[in-house]
């Protein structure tokens, strides 16, 4: 029984780290992840915000430096960055009240 309950929490525990750890690109404490496809590249996880556009453009900054592009398309945000030889696009968009952010992690 105990061992039972040490191996539950250990997974309980390692999936909470991994949920904040998306291939080595951090998501913000209030991130609401709603779509995760990362069993082959592109991986992609998608999450709801409630931070402003800008909020989360400095907290990308801030976590992974400058990014190597960054443009507005169709009143998207989309920050471009290099992260442990992926390629990483992050897509900002505002959907009511709440940000929607894509992330895709590419070779």
């Amino acid at each position: 029984m105990r061992l039972a309950l040490l191996f539950s929490l250990a997974l309980t525990v390692s999936g909470l780290s991994f949920a904040n750890d998306f291939y080595q690109v951090p998501l913000p404490d209030d991130a609401k992840e709603f779509a995760r496809l990362d069993s082959k590249m592109p991986a992609v996880l998608s999450y709801f915000s409630q931070q402003p556009e800008a909020a989360l453009r400095d907290y990308y900054i801030s976590q992974l430096g400058q990014p190597d592009n960054e443009q507005t398309l169709y009143g998207r945000l989309h920050l471009y960055f290099r992260v442990n030889n992926n390629q990483v696009r992050i897509l900002i968009s505002s959907q009511n009240d709440w940000r929607q952010v894509d992330i895709m992690v590419q070779n």
